[in-house]
């Protein structure tokens, strides 16, 4: 096999496994992403991984299995909460151009990559914010604000309940990936999805080209989250709502 072409082969075979049809020059972006990763690597960890093969495998697969799962309306706010090197927000900015994506990250050398990387990419649906997400969660800007929170490798799920809803418009929905140990955090964070206004709606299992088990969990907002959550800097990391 070309070597030079695998990537390509890895990619198509991924998209062809989500059941997912995308355009030659969105493939490329991807690709074109995976590179930008990999080369933010030698500066700062921003992921695991260190191949484009694996990258693809257990990063960009995951990351799109919601598009795979459920229609994201066209205009939709989403919101990745703890971005780091843009994983899930921009593969999904990439695939939904129709769609408007904010990158949340506090580290001001992880944004600065996020920055170099849309813009290198020229991702015009992307906006990135330098803030904690807690701070965003009391900002009237942001808050009840998103259609759409992504959280993937940020926290334990009683902590993202606090961080995600307080930023969802009622109604809208918190994605959580999470691996085999989801469904645990999921029951100790009963009490902090319901004092923060959402509900458990969905669980959806996949598993990664690599043989690796994956579940999302999707939380919708049903009622309005309490002017009190989230509390202040590093509070629902240091004490979750149990």
């Amino acid at each position: 096999m070309n070597q030079a072409i695998k990537p390509e082969i890895v990619l198509n075979e991924a998209i062809k496994n989500l059941g997912l049809t995308l355009e030659e020059q969105k493939k490329g972006l991807l690709l074109e992403y995976c590179s930008l990763l990999l080369a933010g690597l030698k500066k700062q960890r921003l992921t695991g991984e260190n191949s484009i093969e694996d990258l693809i495998n257990r990063q960009i697969y995951d990351c799109l299995f919601p598009v795979k799962s459920r229609s994201f309306e066209k205009n939709s706010r989403i919101i990745d909460l703890g971005s780091g090197g843009g994983l899930p927000g921009i593969p999904l900015a990439i695939c939904l151009p129709e769609c408007k994506l904010f990158l949340l990250d506090a580290s001001q050398k992880k944004a600065a990559f996020l920055e170099e990387t849309v813009h290198s990419l020229e991702l015009k649906n992307v906006n990135i914010i330098r803030e904690r997400a807690e701070n965003c969660g009391r900002d009237s800007a942001y808050r009840e604000k998103f259609d759409y929170v992504l959280s993937k490798a940020v926290a334990k799920a009683a902590v993202l309940a606090e961080l995600a809803l307080p930023l969802l418009f009622p109604g809208g929905k918190a994605v959580f990936y999470k691996g085999p140990r989801g469904e645990q955090e999921m029951k100790a964070a009963a009490r902090a999805l319901t004092l923060c206004g959402g509900k458990l709606t969905e669980r959806l299992d996949y598993t990664l080209p690599t043989g690796e088990k994956r579940v999302i969990y999707m939380v919708e907002k049903v009622v309005l989250t309490p002017a009190q959550y989230p509390r202040t800097e590093g509070k629902p990391a240091r004490r979750p709502i149990k």
